[in-house]
């Protein structure tokens, strides 16, 4: 063999020495640039405060800029579908309702993204409990009553609920599906035009989040039938959850979760699934969460990954009996 080919051969070895020791150091630099945290929400609701409080944190943890970007429109659907298309390099993620990732495909006619192949499930976030509440002037003062209310006066109660398809009005619609009442729905646009005819007794009683009722609840002008989580909220701490009071098989909440583009590292994941934890189990988030009327979750992107499908099996048979569409 001539001394050139050594040569040649001796700079190969060396190089692919190089190459295998340098990938373990690039795999350990993400993040290597700030990373971009899309809302498919405007800012200033729960989801909006949570994600920003979780960049806050991620930025001080990794070392880099977590930096918040408000993509709304089309329920959820833009935002979503610009992470859907990202590089997946763990520099673009997303801090969402459930609703662009799981509803979204039973309401929408042709949805820009698939939720279960284009997207990273990281971690549950929190979880968004609704209430349902009356007018304080109302016969009923539990969900129980209503049913038996309701029963006796088919189609009679007047329910406002925010627009259609949302995790509220999927509620209300998954109520009367358990229990075979007949309420007229009232949809609103927005939960202030909503709560601000249930005050003024333009329609009988609302279904929304905690948040948006609690102040009225605390003074007593609207009164809280029951919760849709499965468990009480220190929130409300005197209000029992749906199922409690005999409604059998029932939850119905918003959640919030992380995610990124498919094909994301799992290193990535790992490390933003641990952190999402650590940052949840922290006494300063809790106390965060609970004026939002928010519940802590946390879990394994496995876990994650199994809520978005069972999700989806849920609400199909509800949205497909009311007919729903937001096409």
């Amino acid at each position: 063999m001539s001394r050139i080919t050594r040569r040649r051969l001796g700079g190969l070895a060396i190089g692919t020495g190089l190459a295998a020791t340098s990938l373990p150091a690039r795999a350990q630099a993400w993040p290597s640039r700030p990373v971009t945290v899309v809302v498919p929400w405007p800012a200033g609701g729960s989801t909006d405060v949570l994600a920003r409080a979780v960049s806050r944190n991620f930025s001080e943890r990794f070392g880099q800029a977590f930096v918040v970007e408000n993509r709304s429109g089309a329920n959820g659907n833009i935002g979503a579908a610009s992470v859907a298309r990202a590089a997946p390099d763990g520099h673009t993620l997303m801090v969402t309702t459930n609703g662009p990732i799981t509803n979204n495909t039973l309401l929408f006619k042709s949805m820009p993204f698939n939720p279960s192949t284009d997207l990273a499930p990281i971690a549950l976030l929190a979880e968004l409990p609704i209430v349902i509440a009356a007018r304080s002037a109302m016969p009923y003062r539990t969900v129980q009553e209503l049913v038996a209310f309701a029963k006796a006066n088919p189609e009679k109660v007047n329910c406002g609920t925010p627009p259609l398809g949302s995790a509220a009005h999927l509620a209300i619609e998954l109520l009367m599906h358990r229990t075979g009442i007949r309420l007229n729905l009232v949809p609103y646009r927005g939960s202030a035009p909503l709560t601000n005819d249930l005050l003024a007794g333009a329609v009988d009683m609302g279904i929304d989040l905690v948040t948006t009722y609690l102040p009225h609840i605390q003074a007593g002008t609207l009164r809280a039938l029951g919760i849709t989580a499965t468990q009480a909220i220190p929130q409300l701490p005197g209000v029992p959850p749906v199922q409690a009071q005999g409604i059998a098989d029932y939850r119905a909440t918003g959640w919030i979760s992380l995610l990124g583009p498919a094909r994301l590292a799992a290193e990535t994941v790992a490390k933003l699934n641990a952190a999402s934890n650590a940052y949840l189990a922290m006494d300063e988030t809790r106390s965060l969460l609970q004026p939002l009327g928010l519940t802590p979750l946390g879990g394994t992107p496995a876990e994650l990954t199994q809520r978005m499908a069972a999700e989806v099996e849920q609400w199909r048979p509800i949205i497909a009996a009311a007919n729903i569409s937001v096409d």
